[in-house]
């Protein structure tokens, strides 16, 4: 019987076949990968139309289809490499059936699929009838999940339940009730169900359908009817709403931090990028949407596939090329590159966005201006002075820059002392935030250096008191200081 069987399958794949030569002969082109085949009803060998077969693939996204009048399938993926896929066929009547299978560039699958149906149920409640409907069973979801509103995907959902009487089987006509479907949560974005109420079958049973709104989420349909003046009711079952195409106006591409202390003094430093992805209603994108990136210098992670907020991250990783000459962005120039993302969207457009990036250097202080100083009784002077990398672009974040002037120790307990004031940032020390330019109080800045004792006489200190000005860095890009020193009076 099974070597008929498969005969019978070989003959009708063969039919399958030949009317799919006239649409593609089964041939996959470079880059592309097909799957096909015949769906078949295990006990009676019939090919069987109307299957609903849905593809999922990690790297190849989702794909769905329906079997024609000769059960034929044919579904095709768009990729660069193997991809693993997972198939589901559905089929009212029918168990669903799940397989996996792996596909190649330039390569047709062919996958003949036999599914089996439902055992169908007599009722009984004496002499072949059933008795009062005592529970509510839910068979299916098809399919379990669907897409918001207007986005091109499926967004309507089979949903049947069976009503089924003391002995759990299904209630016939004489004990026919009226099913009442709710939509007891949901995200509110419009999604409703039709028609709402539904008088059982011969087999007890009942469908409705689910239809999406604009909003993304998990929906929760309820199915309840009166016997006897008691309420009877399923337990709430879950659709899931996922969201639709991303959307130009809601994608953002950004860095954990935009400067980078990397510049041609470390290599394998990593950079996280994160990227969020929404569709045109402001929901996140559905789950695995693949995302592409691209980075004018170093190496960047290829892709990331959105979790269910519609976000994900990879990191850049410092090494050739760095940003100088034609691996920088021309607007900026050295130090400076763009990474970029894509995705595709709706109708097959590129959804894209991009971010700055600033490679810094090694710590630099530079253009002290004085180094000499000679501060008059009661006086003060101001200095200036750059903290940047060779590029002058300023250092990392957390950098820390530190003023301090010191006086050396009197000569003897009861001499007089000369001080010291210095007025730099909060108690003499400057934090620099994200900075990705140049400027004051981020490359440039400036400090007062005043007399603490203006009530000394000269003859205390003829001299003057020799004070040592040390200008520190302590910063990602590396530590460094300087020192200088000058006469306070």
């Amino acid at each position: 019987m099974r070597s008929q069987k498969w005969a019978w399958i070989f003959a009708v794949v063969m039919i399958g076949f030949v009317s799919g030569c006239e649409e593609d002969n089964q041939t996959a082109s470079q880059g592309e990968a097909k799957i096909g085949g015949t769906v078949i009803d295990d006990a009676t060998l019939a090919p069987l139309e109307g299957v609903s077969v849905r593809a999922n693939g990690v790297t190849l996204g989702t794909q769905t289809t329906t079997t024609d009048a000769q059960g034929y399938y044919e579904l095709t993926f768009t990729l660069d490499s193997a991809g693993a896929v997972e198939l589901v066929f559905t089929k009212s009547g029918y168990n669903e059936k799940t397989m996996n299978a792996t596909v190649e560039s330039a390569e047709f699958l062919t996958l003949n699929v036999e599914v089996t149906a439902r055992s169908p149920i007599i009722g009984g409640g004496g002499e072949g009838g059933s008795g009062l409907a005592q529970t509510i069973a839910f068979l299916s979801a098809d399919p379990q999940e669907v897409s918001v509103y207007g986005v091109g995907g499926l967004e309507t959902s089979i949903l049947g339940w069976e009503v089924r009487d003391s002995l759990g089987l299904p209630i016939d006509n004489a004990h026919a009730v009226d099913l009442t479907f709710t939509i007891v949560g949901g995200p509110n974005g419009g999604e409703y169900i039709s028609p709402m109420q539904v008088t059982t079958n011969a087999s007890g049973q009942a469908y409705t359908t689910f239809n999406s709104g604009i909003r993304s989420g998990v929906a929760q349909v309820l199915a309840s009817t009166d016997v006897d003046g008691r309420t009877i009711q399923t337990s709430p079952i879950r659709v899931i709403i996922h969201a639709g195409f991303p959307d130009q106006n809601h994608m953002t591409v950004g860095p954990a931090f935009h400067n980078f202390p990397s510049l041609a003094f470390a290599f394998g430093l990593r950079a996280p990028i994160s990227v969020l992805v929404g569709d045109k209603y402001s929901n996140p994108v559905e789950p695995n949407t693949a995302l592409y990136f691209r980075s004018s210098a170093g190496v960047i992670q290829a892709a990331v596939f959105t979790d269910n907020d519609g976000e994900g991250v990879v990191d850049l990783i410092s090494g050739n090329p760095y940003p100088l000459g034609s691996a920088a962005t021309p607007l900026y120039g050295d130090g400076y590159h763009y990474v970029v993302a894509r995705t595709i969207g709706e109708a097959g457009v590129t959804v894209m966005d991009s971010t700055l990036m600033l490679w810094s250097a090694l710590s630099e202080i530079k253009n002290v201006t004085p180094t000499t100083f000679d501060i008059p009784n009661g006086g003060s002077q101001t200095f200036t002075f750059n903290v940047s990398d060779y590029l002058g672009h300023p250092l990392a974040a957390e950098t820390s820059i530190r003023v301090s002037a010191i006086v050396p120790p009197p000569p003897c307990p009861d001499c007089a002392v000369n001080t010291v004031l210095s007025s730099f940032g909060i108690e003499g020390t400057v934090v620099l935030g994200d900075y990705m330019f140049p400027g004051p109080g981020v490359t440039d800045f400036s400090f007062v250096l005043s007399d603490g004792s203006s009530d000394l006489d000269s003859a205390d200190v003829p001299l003057g008191t020799a004070v040592t000005v040390t200008i520190s860095v302590d910063s990602p890009n590396g530590d460094t200081y300087t020192s200088f020193v000058g006469i306070l009076r």
